[in-house]
């Protein structure tokens, strides 16, 4: 019998995400896909020691992680010209690939939202897949890949985490988004570290097989 799939994307390379989620994961051998943004300047600059540096994402990367990319700005990309998003992408790739991280093969759109326009620019740069935050489940034979629905993860309320992974099947898998544990600058989609360690080990006791995006897309 095949093991149902939870797939662990991580928003936004909140510092949390190595002091916490990166060792608890490697505890338990699952695997996860860290989707890089870097905001602003003076954004960043404001919110510096909330945010890993590129060795930071890099120590990730070593780990035997997946390094995604989401932006550089983290716009919406759906209200710019293909210009503006080829170099949103470019310019995150460049800044990674600095830092002696291979290049991305996964995408995760800004803010969730599906961005048509952004898809061919995608592909023509190499990516695999990009994730919206469309709330429903994975089938890897039926569903477009660059249209990849996942299901949120913030609060306090286990059940949205039950809830979520309860729909994973055989077939199709369960793709979650966190941001940080905890979250240190966007209140709004926080989650506990001690409530983040409950979650795990559900899905260890329950023998869910937890990869990154890249894996899951493996087959």
């Amino acid at each position: 019998m095949n093991r149902k799939t939870v797939v662990l994307t991580f928003d936004d390379a909140v510092i949390s995400h190595l002091e916490n989620v990166a060792p608890l994961l490697k505890e338990y051998g699952f695997g996860a896909t860290f989707f890089i943004c870097r905001f602003h300047d003076e954004w960043r600059a404001a919110h510096s020691s909330a945010l890993m540096t590129a060795e930071q994402i890099r120590e990730i990367s070593r780990m035997g992680f997946e390094i995604g990319n989401h932006t550089w700005n983290h716009p919406d990309l759906r209200k710019l010209e293909k210009e503006q998003i080829t170099e949103e992408i470019q310019k995150l790739d460049d800044f990674l690939a600095d830092a002696g991280i291979p290049k991305p093969v996964t995408f995760a759109y800004p803010g969730g939202p599906y961005a048509e326009n952004a898809v061919q620019i995608l592909k023509r740069n190499g990516f695999l897949a990009a994730r919206t935050t469309e709330q429903r489940t994975f089938d890897a034979k039926t569903d477009d890949p660059m249209r990849l629905p996942a299901i949120p993860i913030q609060g306090d309320d286990p059940a949205l985490f039950r809830n979520a992974v309860s729909r994973a099947t055989e077939t199709e898998a369960v793709v979650l988004v966190f941001h940080g544990v905890p979250e240190y600058v966007h209140p709004w989609v926080h989650t506990d570290f001690d409530r983040f360690k409950e979650y795990m080990a559900y899905l260890k006791e329950n023998d869910f097989r937890v990869v990154s995006l890249r894996d899951a897309l493996q087959g």
